[in-house]
C-alpha cells in the first residue's frame, strides 16, 4: 500500500512539472522571437558598413549629391530646415542636406516600430563610444565613432527603447 501512494505522489509530482514546464517554455519562446526580431533588424553590419558611408538598413550612401537622392527617391514628401541646413524627408528616411556642398552630410529613420532597448543595442553592436543626453533636442544619444562618421542611436531616456537612428558624416 504504501508504494501504491509513493507512484501516486510521483506521478501527480511529475505532471506538475510538465505543466509549469510548457507554460515557461512558451513565455521564454515569446521573449525570443521578440529578441530575435529586433535582432535580425539590428545587426553588426550597421557597424561594417558605417565605416563606408552606408546606412545599412536602408542600403544607403550618406554623401549623395542632391540629384541621387532625387534620382533614387523622387522628390521629397518634406522639406524643412534644419540646423542650419536642408531635410529632405521621404517614406524610408530623412536627408540632412548640407547648403555649402548641397550633397547629404546624414540620414535618419525612425525606429520605434521595432522596439529596440539599448541593451540589445549593446548587444548587437557593442558599447557606444559616446553616450549622453542631447539636450537641445531632448534625446539620449548613443554614438559609435566609425572613422569619417557617426552611428547614432537616440531614446526618450538612456535606458528606453531606441526612437531614431542616423548615420552622419562627422
Amino acid at each position: 500500500m504504501r508504494m501504491v501512494w509513493l507512484c501516486l505522489l510521483v506521478l501527480v509530482l511529475v505532471s506538475c512539472g510538465q505543466v509549469s514546464g510548457e507554460q515557461l517554455k512558451s513565455e521564454d519562446d515569446t521573449q525570443l522571437s521578440t529578441e530575435a526580431m529586433s535582432s535580425s533588424f539590428l545587426t553588426f553590419s550597421w557597424i561594417e558598413k558605417g565605416y563606408n558611408g552606408i546606412f545599412s538598413p536602408i542600403d544607403v550612401k550618406v554623401d549623395q549629391s542632391a540629384e541621387e537622392i532625387i534620382e533614387q527617391f523622387g522628390e521629397p514628401s518634406i522639406k524643412g530646415n534644419y540646423e542650419g541646413g536642408e531635410f529632405w524627408e521621404y517614406k524610408e528616411a530623412t536627408f540632412f542636406i548640407s547648403p555649402d556642398t548641397n550633397r547629404s552630410v546624414a540620414i535618419a529613420i525612425d525606429i520605434q516600430t521595432h522596439q529596440i532597448s539599448s541593451d540589445e543595442m549593446r548587444r548587437q553592436l557593442g558599447t557606444p563610444d559616446q553616450s549622453e543626453m542631447n539636450e537641445m533636442d531632448g534625446y539620449w544619444m548613443f554614438i559609435y565613432d566609425l572613422d569619417e562618421y557617426h552611428l547614432m542611436f537616440e531614446a526618450e531616456s538612456e535606458e528606453g527603447l531606441l526612437s531614431y537612428a542616423w548615420l552622419r558624416k562627422q
